[in-house]
């Protein structure tokens, strides 16, 4: 699955995920929210965490 910067996740812990930094090819430094909205934490997580991609950031033209 190829994830990118500003892309929002779905993590396998039912938490949601935003992209901020592709640190290497299967780690992302990334802000972890809970189901209400509110931030947990921002750490680097790993592609195995990751279960879906909910949202992504469309290219301009």
């Amino acid at each position: 699955m190829k994830i990118k910067k500003f892309d929002v996740v779905e993590l396998k812990d039912k938490n949601k995920a935003v992209i901020l930094e592709i640190h290497k090819r299967k780690k992302y430094y990334a802000e972890i929210v809970n189901d209400k909205g509110k931030t947990i934490d921002k750490k680097e997580i790993i592609s195995k965490q990751i279960d879906k991609v909910i949202y992504r950031k469309e290219i301009e033209r």
